[in-house]
């Protein structure tokens, strides 16, 4: 499978460009600079340079599918890229394709007032793209991890509609993004993750 990653060099999506080239798949890696790109091609990626408020479209060449993992964070300019490009690169493949898309969400999207307040305007930008996504018509699953971690994963996860509140490796949610590419099944599907104790490839079948 060849693969466009959006947001490759994050903390979730350069973990899912380097899992997925060590299954043997090809990536396209959208990246900003050139250090970014350096890392991405040390994984076994392909970088292509673009920016997801300008010119991205490229990265699209030749996939079978896309993994949003892109974000801006409650500190950043939320509204333009978990907002607004999320939106324009649905829309986009829509008309183009690919028509599978994974996109790395957040916990507790569709309960924000239940969330800490500095999350709450994210979560309600992120509660409007996820939308956008689930109405477009795409082969689409939409993953809400919980408190992301840079430790190492385990490979167990708890996954449900509403999971109970936790924190998950990033290594992890990366594992439940394959895992997801690789199951019909989660085509519609839009769940919460979190450390468990089931594999990622076990946890998404079980949806």
């Amino acid at each position: 499978m060849k693969i466009a990653v959006m947001g490759a060099a994050g903390g979730v999506g350069r973990r899912v460009v380097a899992q997925a080239v060590q299954a043997g798949h090809k990536v396209s890696a959208l990246v900003r600079r050139d250090e970014q790109a350096d890392m991405v091609s040390l994984y076994g990626a392909n970088p292509v340079m673009g920016d997801l408020e300008g010119e991205w479209q490229r990265v699209l060449d030749g996939a079978d599918a896309v993994v949003w993992a892109a974000g801006a964070g409650a500190a950043g300019n939320y509204a333009a890229i978990d907002g607004q490009a999320l939106k324009r690169v649905t829309d986009t493949l829509v008309e183009r394709g690919p028509k599978r898309l994974v996109v790395v969400s957040s916990m507790g999207v569709d309960r924000p007032e239940q969330m800490p307040p500095f999350l709450q305007d994210v979560l309600r930008v992120k509660a409007d793209s996820d939308a956008h996504v689930q109405a477009s018509g795409l082969d689409w699953t939409v993953v809400r991890p919980g408190g992301l971690l840079d430790g190492p994963g385990s490979g167990k996860v708890t996954v449900a509609t509403h999971a109970p509140g936790g924190s998950i490796p990033r290594d992890d949610v990366a594992a439940l993004v394959l895992a997801c590419l690789n199951t019909p099944s989660s085509v519609g599907k839009t769940f919460e993750a979190v450390a468990g104790d089931q594999g990622s490839s076990e946890a998404v079948q079980s949806l």
